[in-house]
């Protein structure tokens, strides 16, 4: 059975129907498992909830339950400006010049597809959107193979848009200041927008997904109250979670990138050391990985055998006990 949630630019379900069979993951690990899932094969976090606005710049935390991002902050905020004036760094930079606000980007593709590594594509077919008024068109028409018994994802967004970070030392120099605030804390990078987006996750079983985004192209003015394009995501699956929303008004947040700082980051104000400003730039910094343990096929936690804490000091270092005699 699939469980099924359409949402619209507001972020509320149109309808919710068809519950998972008893045999599927617990629903209240489904958006870490998906999340981690995607993060393994791209190394970016998905947003569970798309409408909700994840911005570049934002700071804070990832919540070990569900995986969603634990928002704190954003450095281009008012609130953070006005923290930036209690820092015993005083540093006359201004966030709101142009070369430190981040840098907007289309993609090349009309598309991006972020899947797991069981999925793979058996058919891929797109084409323009209709340019006729009130025409129809197949935007995308994609059918992927989940060929494992275990879960698996994909993520499909249309007209992607690409959200970035500057690359710049004063945002550095800023966040260094504070290390009471950004201390310890992630960063939000890169975000990917689009204006419609359809996620899938199988459960435990073999299975095709097949998915079909339809584009009208707009209505002359005149003859209705529209002039802009609309979409329609279709799709096929016996089993599994999709979350889908279509709305070319909207800007959804599907996918984003999480960087922290190097750990000696924060030793020493930036600027003491002649090489420490390269360690720190940004294209220098780590991806966030997972704060959880390797999830089993329901998204719980697997508990991690610890050796020296059961008493059991001889082994090795890959883990596994030591049953030579030393003697």
């Amino acid at each position: 059975m699939v469980y099924k949630e359409v949402y619209t630019a507001h972020g509320l379900p149109e309808f919710s129907c068809f519950p998972i069979s008893s045999t599927a993951m617990k629903q209240e690990y489904a958006s870490r498992k998906f999340i981690d899932l995607i993060q393994g094969a791209t190394s970016k976090w998905a947003n569970w909830d798309p409408p909700r606005k994840i911005k570049v710049g934002d700071y804070g935390m990832i919540i070990n339950e569900t995986g969603e991002f634990d928002w704190e902050g954003n450095i281009y905020s008012t609130h953070f400006q006005e923290q930036l004036k209690s820092s015993k760094y005083k540093y006359d930079i201004d966030l709101k010049d142009p070369a430190l606000q981040p840098i907007d980007q289309e993609a090349k593709d009309d598309h991006y597809i972020a899947k797991s590594w069981g999925v793979t594509a058996t058919k891929a077919n797109t084409s323009g959107e209709a340019a006729v008024p009130g025409a129809m068109t197949v935007a995308l028409e994609l059918e992927l193979q989940f060929a494992s018994n275990k879960p698996e994802a994909v993520l499909v967004m249309h007209k992607p848009e690409y959200s970035s970070l500057p690359n710049d030392e004063r945002i550095i120099r800023l966040i260094k200041s504070v290390p009471d605030i950004l201390q310890g804390k992630y960063i939000v990078t890169e975000v990917i927008s689009c204006a419609a987006y359809m996620m899938h996750m199988c459960n435990q079983k073999t299975e095709k997904f097949s998915v079909m985004l339809k584009a009208t192209g707009p209505v002359a003015p005149g003859v209705d109250a529209g002039g802009t394009a609309s979409f329609a995501w279709s799709s096929e699956a016996a089993y599994g979670i999709s979350r889908e929303g279509c709305d070319p008004t909207a800007k959804y947040m599907p996918l984003y990138r999480l960087k922290k700082p190097r750990p000696r980051f924060w030793e020493w104000p930036f600027g003491h050391r002649g090489n420490e400003i390269d360690n720190n730039m940004l294209n220098s910094w780590e991806d966030v990985d997972p704060p959880w343990n390797p999830l089993d096929e329901e998204g719980e936690e697997c508990e991690i055998y610890d050796a020296e804490m059961h008493g059991e000091f001889g082994v090795f270092t890959d883990g596994y006990p030591d049953t030579d005699d030393d003697d």
